[in-house]
């Protein structure tokens, strides 16, 4: 008998989210890999954002240039959007596929990952969902023919974040990167969130600011408790909040963060009734 046939996601957003020529795509992604800078030494994780990439391409790509690209893997955690459970869920395919070519999925982590508590394998979870597979092009550009740890966070009861990231801890060796693909403030009536009446464009830019830096000086800080605190006491719409608490609690500590890149929807349409708000943040070990 032959090889069993692989079992690949096929992609969903390509031509809609990003390029689906392959060429167009690849320069794409390079271009902005460049505009994002030289690697940061030191780096362990990235938070970046997962909108298509006209909004956050170049914002998520500031994340991936400054990890650089030596690692022999990737952990991607990501929001579920269109699922509701508790904890983890992996991926239990070969590989995803986008127009640069296969992602290969980590089989051996997935396998480790899947025998932990709160984590199930469950492929269904991962067709529709966006926040995971419009990062690939980018880790694709930075790492070709590198593999991923596709894990999905859904929702989260008290202790379960602390109990994820302990299931992670182990995969998580010096050549692995830890990624959680977010994006910060949604405002507007679509999302339900209106801390601010939707006067004018100041007013709202000044509101949204000053919610998203309290996240992203608790992030910045590795500070997950207070993450946690603030997102709870503002209500602040943060759809990858619950991939960020986990990363926060796995990575070591003394571990801190830069803040390399920020901006709005608002800033790039100037529609101010609705916004949706992308950072991108390096986290590096303390320096001995």
């Amino acid at each position: 008998m032959g090889d069993p046939v692989p079992r690949v996601k096929e992609p969903h957003l390509a031509g809609r989210w990003y390029p689906a020529s392959p060429d167009e795509l690849a320069e794409l992604t390079r271009r902005l890999l460049d505009a994002g800078g030289p690697p940061r030494g030191g780096v362990r994780a990235i938070v970046v954002p997962h909108a298509a990439f006209q909004y956050s391409g170049r914002t998520a790509a500031a994340g991936f240039a400054a990890a650089g690209g030596t690692w022999r893997r990737a952990v991607i955690l990501a929001p579920s959007h269109f699922a509701n459970f508790r904890g983890a869920s992996v991926l239990s395919m070969t590989a995803y596929r986008t127009p640069l070519g296969l992602v290969p999925i980590d089989d051996e982590a997935v396998a480790t990952l899947a025998g932990a508590s709160l984590v199930r394998a469950n492929p269904a979870l991962f067709m529709r969902e966006h926040a995971l597979e419009v990062e690939l092009p980018l880790w694709q550009a930075l790492a070709p023919g590198r593999p991923i740890v596709p894990v999905l966070v859904g929702t989260l009861e008290v202790g379960d974040a602390a109990a994820l990231a302990a299931a992670l801890r182990p995969l998580l060796d010096p050549d692995t990167l830890l990624v959680a693909s977010s994006d910060l403030v949604h405002y507007g009536r679509r999302f339900g969130y209106l801390p601010v009446p939707a006067t004018d464009a100041a007013t709202v830019t000044a509101a949204i600011r000053r919610l998203d830096q309290g996240v992203l000086d608790r992030l910045v800080a590795g500070d997950a408790d207070g993450f946690s605190r603030y997102v709870e006491e503002t209500g602040a719409t943060v759809c990858g909040r619950n991939p960020i608490e986990v990363l926060l609690r796995a990575l070591p500590s003394g571990v801190r963060g830069q803040q390399l890149a920020y901006t709005t929807s608002l800033e790039l349409t100037g529609d101010y009734e609705h916004s949706v708000s992308y950072a991108a943040v390096a986290l590096s070990a303390p320096v001995a």
